[in-house]
Formats: C-alpha cells, sequence, structure tokens
C-alpha cells in the first residue's frame, strides 16, 4: 500500500536524474522546467485542488489553525537556528531551506495515490502554503545585502520588493483564484 502511494513519485525523480545523466536534460532545460512548474504547473495545481473542494462542507477551523501554527512555529525555530550562521545571506537560505517542504506537490501526490482524492489537503494548504511562500520572501528579502544608499532607503526599498513579491507570486495567485472560484461556486470545466 505504501509503495503504490511512494514509488509513483520516487521513479518520476529517478527519471529526471537518468534523463539529466544521459544528457537528455541540461542544467539549462532543468532551469526552464523549473520556471514552468513554479510559474505555470503549481499555481494550476494549487487552482484545481481548491477550486474543487467544497470548503463549507470540509472547513475545519482547529485543523487550519494547527497546521498554520506548525508553520509558524518551524519558521521560527529555523530563524533563532539561523542565527548561529554569521554570514546573514547564508541565513535566508538556511531559514528558508530548513522550513519550506514539498507539501503542495508532493502532500498532493501522495494523498491523492493514497486515498483517490485530495481530501483534507486543501485545508492543510490554504493553512501553510501562503505562509511558506510570503516568508520565504519576507525572510531572503530581510538577510539580503543592501542595495541603497542609505539605511532608510534600504528599508522602504525592501517594503515595496517584498510586498510586490509576495503579491505576484505565481503559487499564491493560484491558490487565492483556486479558493475564490471555489467559494463562489463556479463550474470547473
Amino acid at each position: 500500500f505504501s509503495l503504490n502511494a511512494t514509488v509513483p513519485v520516487f521513479l518520476t525523480m529517478v527519471l529526471g536524474f537518468v534523463l539529466h545523466k544521459w544528457r537528455v536534460i541540461d542544467d539549462s532545460f532543468a532551469s526552464k522546467l523549473n520556471q514552468f512548474v513554479f510559474k505555470i504547473a503549481l499555481p494550476v495545481l494549487m487552482f484545481d485542488q481548491l477550486a474543487t473542494t467544497d470548503f463549507v462542507s470540509v472547513w475545519d477551523t482547529k485543523f487550519v489553525l494547527f497546521c498554520f501554527a506548525v508553520t509558524l512555529l518551524s519558521i521560527g525555530l529555523a530563524y533563532v537556528l539561523s542565527l548561529l550562521i554569521k554570514n546573514k545571506p547564508a541565513r535566508g537560505e538556511f531559514v528558508q531551506a530548513a522550513y519550506r517542504s514539498s507539501a503542495a506537490i508532493l502532500g498532493i501526490a501522495y494523498t491523492q495515490n493514497i486515498y483517490g482524492d485530495a481530501g483534507m489537503t486543501p485545508l492543510m494548504i490554504i493553512a501553510s502554503v501562503p505562509l511558506y511562500n510570503a516568508m520565504a520572501v519576507v525572510v531572503l528579502a530581510l538577510t539580503a545585502p543592501a542595495e541603497a544608499e542609505t539605511q532608510q532607503e534600504a528599508r522602504s526599498a525592501l517594503a515595496w520588493r517584498t510586498v510586490k513579491e509576495i503579491v505576484t507570486n505565481p503559487i499564491l495567485l493560484g491558490l487565492v483564484a483556486g479558493l475564490a472560484w471555489s467559494l463562489l461556486k463556479i463550474p470547473v470545466p
């Protein structure tokens, strides 16, 4: 049962590794494919999972708050641990790498392989994925070297750039569109 859920995802990763070794996929193609996944495939997956969920019937406030709190706690813990790193830009990379997960990709795939549908996964996505993505932008922006002449200019530019990156994040846009689609009860073609 467990193998049926995990082997397809694992074999997909192995296939990518083998194709890279055989030079069917080079670094340039992999980079473009990563952009495709981030800008198109994941937002469409978010939209699909949320647009086809009846949130009125599955909503569980305690579960959503639990997922949000655990995610926030893991981000806070990762930040505290990052203070041990002297290189400030490396702190941001450490924090992001420490708390981010593949819940949106692997969580949905595993849940669908095991149960046939996503079940409670859309609720976890609502609670965690926006926080993952927003905090990734915030953490990386706060730990980036200052680019402006003065500290005040740096903070102002950083705040604006951070808000812009959060608001235009493709995954968050897919999530918001899917949630709105579901709540407005628009049929999915």
